[in-house]
């Protein structure tokens, strides 16, 4: 909601900015997830900016070389979906968004960040995914789960594979992950974090921001642990696959 409202005041530059800090209290009061006193002392900045901006003048990105964390948006739903630009030519819109990634991948002052890709608005994936298969968008053309055909009835959250268990939908946004992280690991030889978000269910969206502080923290800590895996290595399966 804070975004919002910076949106609809800073929109001349295309930038949005706020601070927040972690509460002392944790979600759903276990104690295992009880963050560090240190957290409400820590202030952070998250700052926003839109895909035309980025399109427009990606120049301005070299003022964002201290930042510690890039969260890049893709909406899931995305993949059938297109839009005609300012000179009339067709956009597939989950194209355009794997351009922009790698643009942005590579771009030098990213350079040694980490990134973060947040696949959004599961909800719409779940209600097309049957009527509008994932292999209309072409990067997406070897998608071709095995689902048990006695549960083939019309319903994403029935539709399940016979080998998993998942969902249509869930298989999709899997698959949509895998593709940005191979993407990822061919540009730069790294690892790319990944975690599904509902932008309507608060919870959901917190636990994506208590991600990224885990993602900084294991950053932190490798200097001083070494490369081997720790906790923060592994990806939250509530979250991420």
């Amino acid at each position: 909601m804070d975004i919002l409202c910076a949106n609809g005041i800073t929109s001349s530059d295309g930038l949005a900015s706020t601070e927040f800090s972690f509460p002392q209290m944790s979600l759903g009061g276990q104690g295992a997830d009880e963050p560090d006193p240190q957290d409400t002392l820590l202030r952070y900045q998250l700052i926003r900016t839109n895909n035309r901006g980025l399109h427009e003048n990606s120049k301005f990105l070299q003022m964002f070389d201290d930042v510690r964390l890039v969260i890049f948006c893709v909406a899931a739903s995305d993949y059938d979906e297109y839009y005609e630009d300012a000179n009339g030519t067709i956009v597939k819109k989950m194209i355009e968004s794997r351009q922009l990634f790698g643009s942005i991948a590579l771009h030098p002052t990213f350079e040694q960040m980490d990134f973060l890709l947040l696949l959004t608005k599961f909800v719409l994936l779940e209600q097309k995914i049957n009527s509008s298969p994932l292999t209309l968008c072409d990067w997406f053309d070897d998608f071709n789960p095995l689902i048990s055909r006695s549960l083939l009835n019309g319903s994403s959250r029935s539709t399940r594979s016979s080998q998993t268990g998942a969902t249509l939908a869930q298989m999709a946004a899997h698959y949509m992950a895998t593709k940005f992280k191979r993407l990822f690991d061919s540009l730069k030889g790294r690892k790319l974090y990944v975690s599904y978000v509902n932008t309507l269910d608060q919870e959901s969206v917190v636990s994506a921001i208590r991600y990224t502080r885990e993602i900084i923290k294991w950053e932190e800590e490798k200097p001083v642990f070494g490369t081997s895996e720790t906790v923060y290595s592994e990806e939250p399966s509530t979250s991420t696959h």
